[in-house]
């Protein structure tokens, strides 16, 4: 029996320990299936017959009793089966096509969504930004959301990775601040792309966003196609919003619009609903929610329990890394 050929290109999802991230896998599927339905989908996941599984076209399983930090996607170039991975944080959701993506990069071995920041950046990003700086051996850092990373089948993202797997055995070390009791995957990422002098790219406002640092309202309608919102007073308008931290709760007000959006498209994508009922179906149940979460950054400017600022804590001091 001839073997299935892998696409050149497609997506990644890692869902795993909590049965919440396989949950948020599963919506995030309904959203590609809806937006862009020929896109080639892999999940990697420690339970291979969860619902999720289904709505992907391939799945890789993983042992059970992973980490809940972010530990596990310092080895997305190990999982990534295609010749351009584009690796998806579990909590976002697709409003438009996200094929375009792909080509919003330049040629970079890893692209990663953000800004280069200096070494003498006023604040501190998981720990002291100097300090990784010379780690790195940069005058800059590329800071980044690892929601989204776009992976070329390539010996330098083999390196990237490889070398940010070997940084994480000194988190301690370099004085970054925990995530989750465990590590965080970005600033370690990060030191890995400088040494390879592979930067962050500014795609915020069209490929993936966060409301983080959310401005205003949020406006977004998975099933109509639309996201807008002003992100630090700036206006964005992805293809994927990516409800990290509280904006994807099941139950704290910040995550009001995700819920939303999540029953949207069970009821659409998966019971056959029309679109005007689904809409109407999950904004009777969440709409409210959604209105008092509005005004609430209407007259505050900030959403309620925003973490904006949770990684400038101060962190132990920092030492050099093994190179």
């Amino acid at each position: 029996m001839p073997r299935e050929r892998i696409p050149e290109r497609g997506v990644l999802v890692l869902a795993y320990g909590h049965k919440r991230y396989r949950r948020q896998a599963h919506s995030l599927a309904l959203s590609l299936q809806r937006h862009s339905p020929g896109l080639h989908r892999t999940l990697v996941t420690d339970d291979i017959r969860c619902a999720a599984a289904e709505a992907y076209d391939a799945v890789i399983e993983v042992e059970d009793g992973q980490t809940d930090d972010c530990r596990l996607k310092l080895s997305l170039d190990t999982f990534a089966p295609y010749a351009r991975t584009l690796y998806l944080d579990a909590d976002a959701l697709a409003v438009r096509p996200i094929e375009p993506i792909f080509d919003l990069f330049d040629r970079s071995d890893v692209g990663v969504v953000g800004q280069d920041i200096p070494e003498d950046h006023p604040e501190p990003w998981y720990g002291d930004v100097a300090a990784m700086c010379r780690v790195a051996g940069t005058a800059w850092l590329p800071k980044c959301n690892s929601g989204l990373i776009l992976l070329r089948s390539t010996e330098v993202t083999r390196q990237v990775f490889a070398r940010a797997r070997q940084l994480a055995n000194q988190y301690e070390d370099l004085g970054l601040h925990p995530f989750r009791g465990g590590i965080a995957d970005e600033p370690l990422l990060a030191i890995a792309l400088a040494e390879q002098d592979l930067h962050s790219q500014d795609l915020t406002a069209v490929a993936s966003a966060t409301p983080i640092g959310i401005s205003g309202v949020l406006r977004v309608d998975t099933l109509a196609g639309s996201c807008v919102f002003a992100k630090q007073g700036t206006e964005v308008q992805p293809a994927l919003i990516h409800f990290a931290a509280d904006y994807s709760s099941d139950y704290r007000l910040a995550g009001a619009h995700y819920r939303r959006e999540r029953l949207a498209l069970r009821l659409s994508q998966r019971m056959g609903l029309p679109d005007r009922a689904a809409r109407l179906a999950a904004g009777l149940r969440f709409g409210l929610q959604c209105a008092v979460f509005n005004t609430w950054i209407r007259v505050a400017g900030r959403a309620p329990r925003d973490p904006s600022g949770i990684f400038v804590a101060t962190a132990s001091p920092p030492v050099e890394a093994v190179q």
